[in-house]
């Protein structure tokens, strides 16, 4: 069994040595490439569904095909203005080649997907001469990636993952440009990764000798250096001049005091369990449960131990193999670490802590795993190779030991391959009331749906219309950009469930809405009750105002309309004309 690629420059060892590593790359590729066709295959398996963050960061890119569409639209301007450049460039090439933004990101993710597999397996052979190790560190990234919903969003962080790689094998093979060029890159799609990047340059300036830190004499260390530096700040500064563009900025106490953000707020933050803000949510260090492979990657430093100690018996003499440049993994870890806690200390100035290591950690603790596993299987070789090949008899036992791990090996890989299992933490959109998004869509593209709705989130990504406000799109990171999504959420109350129809023709023409989608459990006060972003908000009086009106009995005006001016019933929710509604005669 070939683990080990060998050290030699012979004519016939380079030939033994690409054979190995050319299969298990191809079947590295394969594993993303049943990953993204089973995905692609779900995503246009039905008209009307969407990706959960799509919805936020991708939908408003479909005016690069239709310039027209979502006209004076405040949240779709808002999303604009927030998108990385390199995010804008990407999906206004694809519109140039004639792929829509909502169909390109269906796609997207395979493409990712190849390229990071491709960097992962040779930044591993880098680290550890194994071809089967570096398949294995790939299909436990692949694994990470396709069952969850960062890299199948399409969005700025999905593309944290081939061009970080791409930065570590340049970093590994010690090639300047390339691996800038990735850093600078990293910047214009998702700048605290392109950060991290530069925390890493930073800690290989430090050398251990024994238990004493120095200074690298290394020249190449410090030319890295100075070149990523230089590479970030030309990134960096335009970013944050567009930053600054979109008003003044989120403070500490603004954050601290906003409900939005305290426990089980839209944006929850703060109030939360200790245990909890450490190691979940935006605050804390994130670590993919499920599936569970990577998580083996955090003994890869007790395997080190342990082995240092015992390669005079042999045992896990495997770790012989592994290369100095194991240490960009300690590198990476520090880096994100390091930015994680200055981005508590100076919250919220660099944006939420976790967005500093979650990404980088589901890099580096697949390549540990990796290793890990590598280093077993060599030593399971070493004891059960000989009775596997007949040469040595079974004793009693090695059965029922070699049942449970061929078993367990089983489990592990084939249930992150079940389709049902991947879409359900992928977490796809399906429309459950297609017929109103039908109708939306054949309306003129000034068209503006107000509701409450969580179905209504949808209705940017389904009709390619606006919609007033909305839960997916109420994210309290901007200050005048959410001042404004508060006014319309409370126009919104008034809109629902104010008894005066004045009030409500006056909402209607001061936002031009042209549609308002109700669900026939909207006028009971627990409907209210049970949205986190009404209840746990600022405008959280306007919300009790109206759940106070419904305990009253009083009725709402557009309830004693929504019969003669619904236009389509679908389900528990129907569209009303907002022209009806504010037809002089009603």
């Amino acid at each position: 069994m070939i683990l080990f690629q060998p050290a030699s420059d012979s004519s016939d060892s380079r030939v033994s040595v690409r054979s190995p590593v050319s299969l298990w790359l191809s079947i590295s590729l394969l594993v993303a490439l049943y990953y993204g066709l089973v995905t692609i295959a779900h995503a246009f398996s039905n008209p009307y569904i969407v990706q959960d963050d799509v919805r936020q960061h991708v939908v408003w890119m479909q005016r690069f095909t239709d310039p027209e569409l979502f006209p004076n639209d405040w949240i779709a301007d808002y999303f604009q203005s927030v998108a990385p450049l390199g995010f804008k460039a990407v999906f206004a090439g694809a519109a140039k080649l004639g792929l829509p933004a909502l169909t390109f990101v269906k796609i997207l993710p395979l493409l990712l997907s190849l390229i990071a597999t491709v960097y992962l397996f040779y930044a591993f052979l880098e680290i550890f001469p194994s071809p089967v190790g570096a398949f294995l560190s790939t299909l436990i990234s692949n694994q990470l990636l396709w069952l969850n919903d960062d890299l199948i969003s399409g969005t700025p962080r999905a593309f944290v993952y081939p061009i970080f790689a791409a930065f570590l094998y340049y970093l590994l093979r010690r090639s300047p440009l390339p691996c800038v060029l990735a850093l600078g890159l990293q910047g214009l799609f998702f700048p605290h990764l392109m950060l991290v990047g530069v925390g890493v340059l930073t800690v290989a300036l430090v050398k251990w000798r024994g238990n004493r830190p120095q200074l690298s004499r290394d020249r190449s260390d410090y030319l890295f250096w100075v070149l990523g530096l230089g590479v970030a700040l030309l990134v960096i500064l335009p970013f944050s001049r567009a930053m600054d563009s979109l008003g003044q900025p989120l403070t500490y106490d603004l954050m601290r005091a906003m409900p939005e953000h305290g426990l089980l707020g839209r944006n929850e933050y703060f109030g939360v369990p200790p245990l909890n803000f450490w190691f979940n949510g935006r605050s804390g260090i994130r670590l993919q449960l499920f599936p569970s492979l990577s998580l083996v990657g955090l003994a890869l430093p007790l395997l080190g131990r342990f082995s240092r100690r015992s390669l005079r018996e042999s045992r896990f003499a495997a770790m012989q193999y592994v290369t100095p440049k194991v240490r960009v993994l300690v590198d990476v870890l520090l880096a994100s670490m390091g930015w994680f806690v200055l981005a508590h200390l100076f919250l919220p100035r660099l944006y939420l802590p976790s967005r500093y290591n979650y990404h980088s950690f589901r890099i580096v603790l697949p390549l540990s795993a990796a290793i890990v596993f590598t280093v077993l299987i060599s030593q399971f070789w070493q004891t059960f190779g000989p009775k596997l090949r007949g040469k040595v008899p079974l004793v009693k036992g090695d059965r029922s030991i070699l049942g449970i791990l061929g078993f367990l090996a089983a489990v592990v890989t084939l249930v992150p391959l079940v389709p049902p299992l991947i879409y359900v933490l992928q977490n796809w959109q399906i429309a459950q009331t297609p017929a109103i998004h039908q109708f939306l869509a054949n309306q003129p593209k000034s068209a503006l749906v107000a509701s409450l709705a969580d179905e209504a989130d949808n209705v940017p990504a389904f009709a390619l219309r606006s919609t007033l406000v909305g839960r997916e799109f109420a994210l309290a990171y901007h200050p005048d950009y959410y001042q404004e999504l508060q006014q319309r959420a409370i126009a919104l109350l008034q809109l629902q469930y104010s008894p005066n129809p004045q009030t409500v023709q006056q909402v209607i023409q001061n936002y031009g809405i042209d549609w308002i989608w109700i669900e026939d459990e909207a006028f009971q006060p627990d409907y209210l009750r049970q949205k986190d972003w009404l209840v746990y908000s600022s405008f959280k009086p306007a919300v009790d105002k109206a759940i106070a009106t419904l305990e009253r009995g009083d009725t709402p005006a557009i309830a004693m309309l929504q019969e003669r001016c619904t236009v389509v019933r679908a389900g528990r929710s129907r569209l009303l004309d907002a022209a009806c509604i504010t037809r002089p005669d009603l």
